[in-house]
């Protein structure tokens, strides 16, 4: 027992001694965050002050510039920041976002992104709808998310029923209900027009570079590129017109695939 007692100890003095050997290495700069005292100060750190007896001047009131004492300290190097999407445009989302009007009615998607969750065999009828959520529960999720898609037969569905909040004007986080906050996905609404009828939905900022532009990812969160409109049956000069909003933004359209509008079931 004495034994297993030393071992237990030795475990945790090693980690305090490795902390200890660390933060010698780096006693220099740790004493810069404080307020030095002159004389505490090692060698390397004090400022170096020097003067000189004053000079004689016929005006009391002006003082020689030797009068002024010489400080020099040793710089603080400051770290290297790279930006965290080279290469990609700042995504600008919709201004004067109205969330209940977006949330009013369907929204039938006419091109997409393939993300995990949603494969290409599966892009017939793909719906969404929002609503308000009369109980925000435990994570304090704001809106219902329904999603529907269906394969080819018409028959075989997918459905998908999630949370989501707004964190930032027309900027949304989507996750399942039962996830906290922090797990939710970025969901940003880019553009919003609901007199003609369509938007343009993107997985948060862009950050994969390819030749034709910049993309999101294809996995759950931070992905998916979507061309919203609110009437099922296409219009292919609407939904041209969102590709060059889309392409001015500086995403990638090669990942906008078309999803199948025709001879979807009557909903329930």
């Amino acid at each position: 027992e004495t034994s297993s007692t030393i071992m237990t100890f030795h475990s945790h003095l090693l980690p305090l001694l490795a902390f200890t050997t660390t933060l010698g290495d780096h006693a220099p700069s740790l004493l810069n965050t404080a307020a030095p005292s002159m004389t505490s100060l090692i060698p390397s750190q004090a400022p170096t002050i020097s003067t000189s007896t004053p000079t004689t001047t016929t005006n009391p009131t002006t003082v020689s510039p030797t009068m002024a004492p010489t400080i020099t300290t040793t710089p603080t190097a400051m770290p290297t920041t790279r930006a965290p999407f080279e290469g990609c445009k700042d995504l600008d989302v919709a201004v004067n976002f109205d969330l209940d009007s977006f949330i009013s009615a369907k929204w039938y998607v006419q091109q997409q992104q393939v993300v995990d969750y949603l494969p290409e065999n599966r892009f017939y009828c793909v719906t969404a709808e929002y609503s308000k959520r009369d109980n925000p529960g435990l994570f304090r999720y704001e809106i219902n998310v329904k999603n529907k898609a269906y394969e080819e037969d018409r028959t075989t569905k997918t459905e998908g029923n999630l949370c989501a909040y707004k964190t930032d004007n027309a900027k949304l986080a989507v996750a399942p209900c039962f996830l906290p906050r922090f797990a939710a996905g970025p969901y940003w609404v880019v553009v919003y027009d609901e007199e003609e009828g369509y938007a343009l939905i993107s997985g948060g900022q862009p950050s994969i570079k390819t030749e034709n532009g910049c993309k999101n990812g294809d996995g759950t969160n931070n992905s998916g590129l979507w061309i919203f409109t609110r009437k099922q049956e296409r219009n292919e000069t609407l939904v041209q017109m969102v590709r060059g909003i889309a392409a001015d933004k500086g995403f990638d359209l090669t990942v906008l695939l078309d999803v199948n509008q025709t001879n979807c079931p009557t909903e329930e």
